[in-house]
């Protein structure tokens, strides 16, 4: 690599390294990558245990949303999702389907989830709600949570595991949402931890889950 060269344009001093040795060679400045992202802060939250709820439509654990009007966006960096089973399932029945998806309409119903700031001379904006299916650990809502669901709006998902015998558990740790990349929550969209089943013996009330989010409110300059 060449020579550090330093050039003073109307009092701003732009850095770089010159391509070759002469004084004459042109030079690459020297940039410094930034972003355009003002965090006004970043939290944690995480649900009570949630137990199942043995329908045949699903069940909606958990959600995170930023209402109409708002004014910041949600990184929503993380969500994760925990199981713990105490009841044999048959080997023929499927366990659910995690899925986390998009959703526009404000959830409603469920308990709300307290945000634990990373920061604490941070606050979280009021636009930024987050809801659960339990009113305390091990307690379902009086009123399940309830998410309006859009056609093709999955951002990922995963079979839970299940316990087949007393002897044989399907291995399957915490799992952990989006580590390939945030996802930005404009005003009037949220993001729903659903459960997909048609069947309640797939999701039995002795099953029991845990939710959380990692997620920052940031706005632009």
């Amino acid at each position: 690599m060449g020579d550090f060269d330093s050039t003073a344009v109307s009092g701003v001093e732009a850095r770089g390294y010159r391509r070759g040795t002469l004084a004459t060679d042109s030079w690459d400045q020297y940039v410094i990558p930034t972003t355009d992202k003002i965090v006004s802060y970043s939290g944690r939250a995480n649900t009570f245990r949630i137990p199942g709820r043995a329908g045949t439509t699903g069940q909606k654990l958990a959600t995170i949303h930023n209402a109409t009007g708002s004014t910041v966006l949600i990184s929503l960096d993380q969500v994760r999702v925990d199981l713990a089973v105490t009841v044999v399932k048959l080997v023929t029945v499927l366990p659910p389907l995690i899925r986390l998806q998009k959703v526009t309409v404000l959830p409603t119903s469920g308990t709300v989830l307290g945000k634990v700031g990373n920061d604490s001379a941070e606050t979280s904006n009021a636009a930024v709600t987050l809801l659960q299916d339990a009113s305390a650990d091990g307690s379902s809502s009086a009123v399940a949570l309830t998410a309006t669901i859009p056609a093709a709006s999955i951002i990922t998902q995963e079979f839970a595991a299940r316990l087949i015998t007393a002897a044989g558990y399907e291995p399957w740790d915490r799992a952990e949402y989006l580590d390939s990349g945030s996802v930005t929550l404009r005003p009037l969209e949220g993001v729903a931890v659903f459960l997909d089943y048609v069947l309640a013996t797939q999701n039995p009330i002795t099953d029991m889950w845990s939710v959380g989010f990692s997620w920052r409110e940031f706005t632009r300059p």
